[in-house]
Order: structure tokens, then C-alpha cells, then sequence
């Protein structure tokens, strides 16, 4: 997979949304990410997978700063799930590390993400 490829995969399960991100988050992918889970969020939750995430440049870190900002305007969560620690270690440098709610796994973050909407 090139740098300039991002695969983002978008599951409805209920009334959650489950993305998976696989390749690399930067300037040329940005906006792809942004635009798919926006998307997603004008209708429900989203459940974030980070597992097959490569990297995270300065334009992806502020592609989640977006994503929170969209957040918080749609009124639907954001959990991320399964960060690898190269991840972990962007968003701490970064200062986002506690941008958005982490959970341990799938079914902790659908709990997470349906918590107050019953």
C-alpha cells in the first residue's frame, strides 16, 4: 500500500456505524477520512478502528481534531478502537490522547456508543 492510500470500510450494525481505517492518514487521505466518517455520524455513533492504521502525519492528527469538532456538532460519539502503539504515541505527542472515548474492544465501544440512547 502506497502513502497515498487509505481504505475505509463502513459497517451499520444497529444503529452504530463501524469504520475501519487501513493504510495511512495523512494530506493526500485526509479529507476521504474526514468526508466518510462525517458521513456516518449525521446518523448515528461510530465505532473507530485504528488496527490496520500504518501512520498518522500532522494532517491526519488534525483530521481528528476535525472529526471531534464534527462530533460534537452531530451530537454522536466517536470511540476509537484497537490503536496501535504508533498511533498511541502520535496522538499522545500531539496532545489528543484524550480527544475521543477508547474502549478495549468491539463490544465495549457498542455499549459506549448506545449508552444514553435508550
Amino acid at each position: 500500500m502506497s502513502l497515498d492510500e487509505l481504505v475505509v470500510a463502513t459497517e451499520k450494525i444497529d444503529t452504530v456505524y463501524v469504520t475501519k481505517l487501513q493504510g495511512n492518514l495523512n494530506n493526500f487521505t485526509a479529507t476521504k477520512c474526514i468526508q466518510s466518517v462525517t458521513s456516518s455520524l449525521k446518523h448515528g455513533p461510530v465505532i473507530l478502528d485504528l488496527e490496520e492504521l500504518n501512520m498518522v502525519t500532522t494532517q491526519g492528527i488534525q483530521a481528528f481534531r476535525t472529526l471531534n469538532e464534527e462530533s460534537f456538532l452531530q451530537k454522536h460519539k466517536i470511540i476509537l478502537i484497537n490503536i496501535p502503539a504508533s498511533i498511541r504515541q502520535a496522538f499522545q505527542m500531539a496532545g489528543i490522547r484524550n480527544l475521543f472515548p477508547i474502549a478495549t474492544n468491539e463490544e465495549g465501544a457498542f455499549k459506549m456508543a448506545t449508552r444514553g440512547l435508550r
